[in-house]
C-alpha cells in the first residue's frame, strides 16, 4: 500500500485588533501591496531572462536589480530601497516570489489567450493584476511570534517604521492540536468580514492498516445520506439508510426557495 501523501489544508484564525492595530495592519497589507506592484514591473519587464530561473535562482536575481547592499552599491532599480525604508527582508522576498508568480501565470495565460485558447472568441486578453490574493506572508521569529494560541506578535508598518504589536487571536480550529500537522508561514488577511490569519498547515494522513473496515457515507438527493461498512477484501458488511422526516422537510423548504428566486431571474420555465 502507498504511503498517503502529505497535503496542505488552510486555517483561518480570526484576529481581535484594537482600532490602532486595525490602522496598523491594513497600512502593513496596503505597502507590501504597493511593493508587490513595483516588483511585478520589475519582474515583468527582465522576464525574459527571469522566466527560465529556478524559484531559489529568481529571488536572488530580482535582489540584485532593486536591493542595494554595501557589497552591490549600483543598482538599476535604486527607487525600491528609497520608497520602501526599512522594508523587512523577508517581506521583500515574500513579495519577489509572489511578483513571480503573478507575471509567470500572466504570461502563460496571454500565450493561450495568443494561440486561440479561449472560452469564447471575443474573449478580452488577461490583464496582469498585481493585487489580486495579495497578502503579506509572515515568517517565524522575523515578521510573527505566536505565544501559545492566545496572541500573536506582529511586524507592521506605522506609516514610518516597521515596529511589532500583540493581537489577540479570538477563533481557531483544531489542526493546530494534531501533532503531526507541520504549521507553515501565515498570512495577514482583511476584508470585510474581519481581520485573519490564514495559517496553513501541511498534514499527513494517517496510514490505513490493510486489514481495517472502512466506513462510508453517502449524500443523497432521495435519502439524506447512506451508510457503509466495508472490509479490506470489498465485503459490505453494514449498511444503513439515514433518512429522517424532518431533515426531508428542511431540504425541500430550502430546495422550494431556491426555485422561487431562480424563477425572479430565469423566468418560469427555468431550471435549476
Amino acid at each position: 500500500m502507498k504511503t498517503p501523501a502529505k497535503v496542505i489544508r488552510t486555517d483561518k484564525w480570526r484576529l481581535n485588533p484594537t482600532t490602532e492595530q486595525r490602522v496598523l495592519l491594513s497600512e502593513t497589507v496596503e505597502v507590501y501591496r504597493r511593493a508587490c506592484r513595483y516588483l511585478v514591473g520589475i519582474i515583468y519587464t527582465h522576464w525574459g531572462e527571469l522566466g527560465d530561473l529556478t524559484a531559489d535562482q529568481l529571488t536572488p536575481a530580482v535582489e540584485k536589480l532593486m536591493h542595494k547592499t554595501a557589497k552591490r552599491p549600483n543598482i538599476k532599480y535604486p527607487q525600491f530601497n528609497k520608497t520602501f525604508y526599512k522594508f523587512p527582508s523577508y517581506l521583500r522576498r515574500a513579495a519577489i516570489a509572489f511578483s513571480a508568480g503573478q507575471v509567470s501565470s500572466f504570461v502563460t495565460r496571454y500565450r493561450d489567450w495568443q494561440s486561440g485558447s479561449r472560452k469564447r472568441k471575443d474573449a478580452k486578453p488577461p490583464r496582469l493584476n498585481a493585487s489580486t490574493g495579495c497578502y503579506p506572508s509572515l515568517y517565524k521569529g522575523q515578521c510573527y511570534k505566536l505565544h501559545g494560541f492566545n496572541t500573536v506578535e506582529v511586524k507592521v508598518f506605522n506609516g514610518s517604521d516597521w515596529i511589532w504589536t500583540d493581537v489577540h487571536i479570538t477563533g481557531l480550529r483544531e489542526r493546530h492540536l494534531v501533532a503531526s500537522n507541520k504549521m507553515m508561514s501565515p498570512s495577514i488577511v482583511i476584508n470585510n468580514r474581519g481581520y485573519y490569519l490564514s495559517v496553513p498547515f501541511t498534514c499527513k494522513p494517517e496510514k490505513r492498516k490493510p486489514e481495517a473496515n472502512v466506513t462510508a457515507v453517502d449524500l443523497g438527493i432521495n435519502t439524506t445520506a447512506t451508510i457503509a461498512v466495508v472490509t479490506h477484501s470489498g465485503t459490505v458488511i453494514h449498511a444503513e439508510f439515514v433518512h429522517p422526516g424532518r431533515d426531508i422537510d428542511r431540504r425541500d423548504k430550502r430546495l422550494k426557495s431556491v426555485s422561487t428566486r431562480a424563477s425572479l431571474t430565469m423566468g418560469k420555465g427555468g431550471k435549476l
